[in-house]
């Protein structure tokens, strides 16, 4: 038996929770665990769970030389139609084909969304 018995959180630094949670909740579906407070809301999806913590002053989440690659990436069922959507909704996307790319959440965090339809 490992010294490690489960993954306790993997915390996104956000500014402004009620932004972070229309971005998350409202647009990406993902649901809210228990209580949402100004300063730690957890979330969750099919396969994980993500704590968001109001942090003013962490950089956002971004890898590499632009800014542009992130180590959160999502899976979605259609890349184009939910790229689509989020531009539609005021959201930076970044497309790298027709099956990936990456969107912004409202603190600049870098998300990777991906879908395996090629």
């Amino acid at each position: 038996m490992g010294l490690v018995t489960d993954i306790g959180h993997i915390v996104i630094a956000v500014k402004d929770m009620e932004a972070s949670l229309s971005f998350y909740r409202d647009l990406l579906g993902f649901s809210v665990v228990g209580e949402v407070t100004p300063v730690w809301t957890v979330i969750e999806t099919p396969g994980g769970r993500l704590t968001l913590y109001r942090e003013e002053h962490s950089p956002p989440l971004a890898l590499g030389v632009n800014g542009e690659a992130t180590i959160l990436n999502f899976h979605v069922a259609n890349f184009e139609e939910v790229a689509d959507f989020l531009v539609s909704k005021g959201v930076k996307v970044k497309r790298d084909g027709v099956s990936g790319g990456v969107a912004w959440d409202p603190y600049g965090n870098v998300i990777g969304l991906h879908d395996h339809r090629t």
